[in-house]
C-alpha cells in the first residue's frame, strides 16, 4: 500500500500521538509543547482533521471509561496506527533535512 502525504496538521498531530494514547485536549497541549508554543491547533481543527486521519487509516481511536466523578462526555483516544507511523516516518525522511536547515537557520538548536 502506497504511504499517504501528511499535511502540516497531520504531521503534528501524528507527532504529538506517536508512541502515545491521547485525547483531544492532549493532543492539543503536546502539539503546544513539540512546538515550543508556535503552532496552536483549535479543537475544530484538530477533530476535523482526526476524523479524517482515521478515515485514511492513520489513526484509529477508542471510548474512554465513563468516570463517574468527571462530568461531561466520555473522551476518545487516540492512537497513530501502522500506516500512519510510515506516512510519519517518511515524512520525517523526506522532510528531515530541509527541516534541520530550517531549524538552523533560525538560531534554534
Amino acid at each position: 500500500m502506497r504511504v499517504p502525504r501528511l499535511s502540516e496538521t497531520e504531521i503534528l498531530i501524528a507527532s504529538a500521538i506517536s508512541g502515545k494514547e491521547l485525547y483531544g485536549l492532549q493532543i492539543v497541549d503536546e502539539v503546544l509543547a513539540l512546538t515550543r508554543g508556535k503552532r496552536r491547533i483549535s479543537l475544530g481543527g484538530l477533530y476535523t482533521t482526526l476524523h479524517r486521519m482515521e478515515s485514511k487509516k492513520l489513526v484509529t481511536s477508542r471510548w474512554g471509561e465513563t468516570v463517574d466523578d468527571r462530568q461531561g462526555a466520555r473522551r476518545r483516544y487516540y492512537k497513530i496506527a501502522g500506516l500512519g507511523a510510515r506516512a510519519l516516518s517518511e515524512t520525517e525522511r523526506v522532510l528531515g533535512p530541509a527541516l534541520r536547515l530550517a531549524h538552523g537557520m533560525a538560531g534554534g538548536r
